[in-house]
């Protein structure tokens, strides 16, 4: 081996190193989503990438203990995510407003309650509400009508508490949360809490279940507790970790695999630092030119990137055993420069097809390999020639005999491999090509348990089914969405009574629009007017004349308050704004409400009946079907553009061959390889994806 050789392999590693350094690659799952081609797949991938719901994660405390341990532990286990700072939401067993939560809400029950109308404030209505009172404060929940009944009789706030914190579908113990039993499984505590940052930053979703742990160990569980953590950031993190390690495993054990074979058939430390030489050189281009093009390196198109510039250890391999007797490396470059310059430039623009792909991480993956295989044709070409001393000959040593012999029987057989090529073919014709994976869930690298526990604690937490969505928006502002969303609660309604859904859960139903509070406002009687009314309905009870004055005083005052946003309710009531906080989203395209609907029994039906509301800016999105629309259009976009990538490869082909004959020769082998790499995977089972 040479010093200069030496240097320049000394150099590339440097170089790569830095480079890896500086812009580490990155794993997260949302750089290598496609943008969406329709307002609903847009606002879906934003979703995934920033939303709310994709910080969410879930946590059950099992194991066969007393449930009162059970309890201590989730207790603490929450306190320390509130101590870490990590977490904008947390939720269990001691989730409650707070004496200041409960007084603002209070004060501002009138502007939130569907209670408050011109009806519930005459002395019919509120004779009844009177005497139930009255009887009320005879028996046990005396103490909780003294502190609200005077003040509110009609029950506007008793109301808005039973359907903001009353729903729950799972029990309180011990000032925790449990699932509801089940026979043969120990009993269960459960946390929710929602992290900070984007859900798909890897990084920062590892640092939150990260802190999740931490949280959970200083908690002291014993013997037999078991912390089972899920939900969408902790599915970024897996994710992102797995992604990390099936590249280290593919990079080291194919350049272990690479530098055995070479060692094997030469037998020569040179060749594998010959070879090393082009290879490190595209891989180091290729990096950069990513880099410059997104700014990042996707750790999916590096690992796909790698496999693809094997094809570059070709280069110096051909150059050195193609070298003829007396001639020096820098003539045998030159002359076989027309066919290495056609074999790289061929190889790039097959890659065309993934460019067109429109999908994020395969165009980088395209800009990476592309410019890799070029550059290692470059530089076996004009660098490599003279690193290598004149007299140094390589010559890769005969096969054993037990694979030579069946190698040389099939030397000359064009028939033997027209018919693997007819036979594939015929398989194909009959058997049919490999279905098309339209399922995103397949291609993740979450394990099925993972996702089966992810959907077994969304159960038991009462979570909705977020597959199926009605989109609002966009809106230019809050108050415009929360307009639409009343909107869409009166035109769905006929839809709940027909069965098309179970229900529907919009953000107008916790914060209703300031045009609505502001009706509710106008519907609240004049002191005078309501006095009377409290006379008159109170006639011949045993109230003191004064007893309801602050429910007087509470209904002047809320007609002078300002309307509720959700920036005020998050000031005054985070518990109860932490329910309608995730279903705003705002992006530069201005605010969307995101509304979970309930018991859909065909999507494709629902989608139809909500785009015959024609109502302006609502759109139901089912997931599922959503994804496959896209995945389909995107395989259709890349079919057409593999397509014309070999025919632009067959182009090349017969310019630099001089003839369709001789590039129709060359092809032979490549649609061979196409038909028996289909028929395989058909063989095995395999859908075809857009990796594929």
């Amino acid at each position: 081996m040479t010093a200069r050789l030496l240097a320049v392999l000394t150099a590339l590693a440097i170089a790569l190193t830095l480079l890896a350094w500086r812009v580490p690659p990155r794993a997260d799952l949302a750089e290598f989503l496609p943008p969406g081609t329709t307002p609903a797949s847009a606002f879906l991938f934003r979703e995934i990438q920033s939303g709310a719901a994709a910080t969410l994660m879930l946590a059950g405390v099992e194991g066969d203990l007393p449930r009162e341990d059970l309890a201590r532990l989730s207790r603490d286990t929450a306190a320390g995510l509130r101590a870490s700072g990590r977490f904008a939401f947390i939720g269990d067993g001691t989730l409650r407003p707070s004496e200041e939560e409960e007084a603002w809400l209070f004060r501002h029950r009138y502007l939130l309650s569907p209670r408050t109308e011109p009806g519930a404030f005459t002395a019919e209505a509120l004779r009844p509400k009177l005497e139930a009172l009255l009887e009320g404060l005879r028996t046990a929940a005396s103490p909780l009508l003294v502190r609200y009944g005077f003040s509110d009789p009609t029950g506007a706030f008793l109301n808005l508490a039973e359907t903001w914190l009353g729903e729950s579908r799972i029990e309180t113990f011990d000032g925790a949360w449990f699932a509801a039993p089940e026979a043969g499984k120990p009993p269960r505590a459960l946390i929710v809490a929602r992290a900070h940052g984007a859900g798909l930053d890897s990084e920062t979703q590892a640092e939150a279940a990260a802190a999740f742990r931490v949280a959970w160990a200083a908690a002291r569980p014993p013997d037999g507790a078991r912390l089972l953590l899920s939900g969408p950031g902790v599915f970024a993190a897996e994710a992102a970790a797995a992604i990390r390690s099936d590249v280290q495993k593919v990079t080291i054990l194919s350049g272990l695999l690479l530098a055995a074979f070479l060692v094997w058939r030469f037998r020569s430390g040179t060749m594998l630092a010959i070879v090393a030489v082009p290879l490190l050189a595209a891989t180091v281009a290729g990096y950069a030119a990513t880099v410059l093009a997104f700014g990042t390196v996707h750790a999916i198109a590096l690992g796909f990137g790698m496999t693809m510039l094997g094809v570059a250890v070709d280069y110096p391999i051909l150059l050195l055993t193609l070298r003829r007797e007396g001639e020096t490396a820098i003539d045998a470059a030159a002359r076989i420069w027309p066919a290495l310059r056609l074999a790289a430039v061929a190889a790039a623009t097959g890659l065309l097809a993934m460019i067109g792909s429109g999908l994020p991480g395969l165009v980088q993956l395209a800009v990476f390999a592309g410019v890799g295989l070029l550059t290692a044709a470059a530089v076996t070409r004009w660098v490599l020639p003279r690193l290598v001393r004149d007299g140094t000959r390589l010559r890769a040593r005969l096969l054993p005999l037990w694979l030579g012999r069946p190698l040389n029987t099939l030397r000359g057989r064009k028939l033997v491999g027209f018919g693997v090529m007819a036979t594939a073919a015929a398989f194909l014709l009959l058997g049919g090509a490999p279905a098309w994976q339209r399922d995103l869930s397949a291609l993740s690298p979450v394990p099925a348990a993972q996702q089966a526990l992810d959907g077994e604690l969304r159960a038991q937490l009462g979570a909705p089914d977020v597959r199926g969505v009605v989109l609002i928006g966009p809106a230019p502002d809050e108050a415009a969405m929360l307009r639409y969303a009343e909107a869409v609660e009166a035109a769905v309604t006929p839809l709940v009574a027909r069965g098309v859904l179970a229900g529907i859960d919009l953000p107008s139903r916790v914060l209703p629009s300031p045009e609505t509070q502001r009706a509710r406002q106008a519907a609240l009687p004049e002191r005078a007017a309501l006095e009377g009314a409290i006379r008159e309905a109170a006639a011949g009870l045993p109230f003191r004349a004064t007893a309801f004055a602050p429910f007087v005083a509470a209904v002047e005052e809320s007609r002078a308050l300002p309307p509720v946003t959700l920036a005020s309710l998050e000031a005054g009531a985070p518990v109860v704004a932490a329910r309608v906080s995730p279903t705003v989203a705002r992006h530069a395209d201005g605010v969307w409400g995101v509304a979970t609907v309930r018991g859909v029994a065909d999507p494709l039906a629902l989608e139809r009946e909500v785009a015959a509301l024609r109502l302006p800016g609502v759109i139901f999105l089912d997931v599922k079907t959503e994804m496959e629309r896209l995945l389909a259009g995107y395989g259709r976009a890349t079919a057409l553009w593999a397509a014309a990538g070999g025919a632009a490869v067959l182009a090349l082909l017969a310019l630099g061959l001089r003839g369709v004959r001789p590039a129709l020769r060359v092809a032979a082998p490549i649609l061979g390889a196409v038909l028996v790499a289909l028929a395989g995977l058909r063989l095995a089972g395999e859908a075809l994806s857009l990796f594929h």
